[in-house]
């Protein structure tokens, strides 16, 4: 299992994909900010956006990777796997956008929803609990930071937490 998740400039259609990280465990996630100016037409940036992620635009200029690099790094890695994402509309969104614009068919990589695979998990072990309490339970644990390598550990983390509790449930 893979977990990827994104940042971006901000949700609009113009918009697009400023850090991208992807692992599967915690341990192995690699993380790359994404340098806009490498790219035609990535010159959206949303205010809104960037309090929430807190990546400044001069830090992608400065630090950012050729989305394009990423783009064939995340092929070479993620092609056939089976990806999870907390947020598949908008992950899917940024990563059609960044394989698109770097020249790859988005369908090579395919984001599936976090969420629908552990609630089916939750409801064969434990048919009386939601999904949505456990993440409440758990999300109190979660930083305020919104960066795509910690989303990412903290997602693993939340599998191992529900994983934990079906290993010492006695269905």
């Amino acid at each position: 299992m893979y977990i990827i998740d994104f940042e971006a400039s901000g949700l609009s259609k113009s918009s697009y994909p400023i850090e991208v990280a992807w692992g599967d465990s915690m341990k192995t996630v690699t993380s790359y900010l994404l340098n806009p100016e490498k790219m035609d037409d990535w010159t959206d940036w949303n205010l809104k956006s960037f309090e929430f992620h807190g990546i400044p635009r001069d830090d992608l200029v400065k630090k950012g990777k050729d989305p394009r690099r990423v783009a064939s790094h995340m092929i070479d890695e993620l092609a056939g796997k089976t990806v999870y994402s907390d947020e598949p509309k908008f992950d899917n969104m940024w990563k059609d956008r960044l394989l698109i614009d770097s020249g790859y068919d988005p369908a090579l990589i395919r984001i599936k929803n976090l969420k629908y695979f552990l609630n089916k998990m939750i409801k064969i072990h434990s048919p009386g609990k939601r999904f949505v309490d456990l993440f409440q339970e758990f999300s109190t644990k979660k930083s305020t930071c919104h960066r795509a390598d910690s989303d990412v550990i903290w997602l693993f983390k939340f599998v191992e937490f529900v994983k934990d509790l079906y290993s010492k449930s006695p269905n």
